[in-house]
């Protein structure tokens, strides 16, 4: 694998990602993902994986915004085009990330820096999150670029936070420190030391348990918290793709791959 590293500690998987030089995610990465989660799911002396970033400051910073750039001009080269009425079916991502909801084993992000749009995404996708204290961006940020949150980032933060703060963050597109995310409820805990070694050390506890108890509370809670995912997750990536294609993001995301576009910062608690 290119883009991921991995380590056993005993009966937890450690996954660092590592995208040099900005620690974006793009297709390498989903390929690694999905070797990985398979990895996971298949092999009994796994019981639980924890993800982080290689570099000290990143966990996923976000999705390639160059690769969506592309993305954008081969669909419109083509005249596609995108409705709510005809659902778009799974692509890699969606597998990806619907993979880790269904797998019997917990996986959880040791957030230790920046970590935003398809980065909190994939954290969203995961069981648990734990982020390192400090001064770093997180955020639902697409509306600024003209798109939205295309990979679950509306969904899972709805059903994490209710509708209303999900609007507010995506409606927003602001990023905002670990802290505030923490406040937010978009975490299950801020660590003041090693947030990779707090991360390892749940995941151990975890494995100490029997393996089918943890599996069906893990299956009991996710049906309990996600009734109709599937359906706005598919109207979730549909739509992304019909702001992707429009004059709007096409020169959001430009400005933004040539640095004239800048985020906004969270001012509030």
């Amino acid at each position: 694998m290119e883009q991921i590293q991995t380590e056993r500690h005993g009966p937890v998987l450690l996954v660092r990602f590592n995208n040099p030089p900005k620690g974006f995610m793009d297709g390498g990465t989903l390929d690694d993902l999905e070797e990985v989660t398979l990895e996971v799911d298949r092999n009994p002396d796994i019981r639980a994986a924890v993800y982080t970033g290689s570099d000290p400051d990143t966990f996923i910073y976000h999705f390639d915004t160059d690769v969506l750039s592309q993305m954008a001009d081969q669909m419109r080269g083509r005249n596609l085009s995108f409705s709510a009425d005809k659902p778009l079916p799974e692509r890699n991502i969606d597998v990806v990330f619907q993979r880790i909801a269904d797998s019997p084993k917990p996986h959880i992000a040791a957030i230790n820096g920046n970590c935003m749009g398809g980065g909190l995404e994939f954290a969203l996708a995961c069981d648990m999150r734990f982020a390192r204290a400090g001064d770093y961006r997180m955020g639902q940020i697409e509306i600024a670029l003209g798109i939205l949150p295309g990979a679950g980032g509306v969904v899972r933060t709805a059903r994490m936070i209710g509708a209303h703060k999900a609007m507010e963050l995506c409606l927003l597109g602001e990023a905002f420190s670990p802290a505030q995310a923490d406040r937010m409820g978009l975490l299950n805990g801020l660590i003041e030391g090693d947030v990779v070694a707090h991360a390892l050390s749940v995941a151990e506890r975890i494995s100490g348990h029997a393996a089918l108890p943890v599996q069906h509370i893990k299956r009991i809670a996710r049906a309990a918290n996600e009734p109709g995912d599937r359906e706005a997750l598919a109207l979730e990536r549909t739509l992304f793709l019909d702001l992707l294609v429009q004059d709007e993001a096409v020169a959001a995301l430009a400005a933004y791959n040539e640095g004239s576009l800048k985020l906004t910062d969270r001012k509030d608690s």
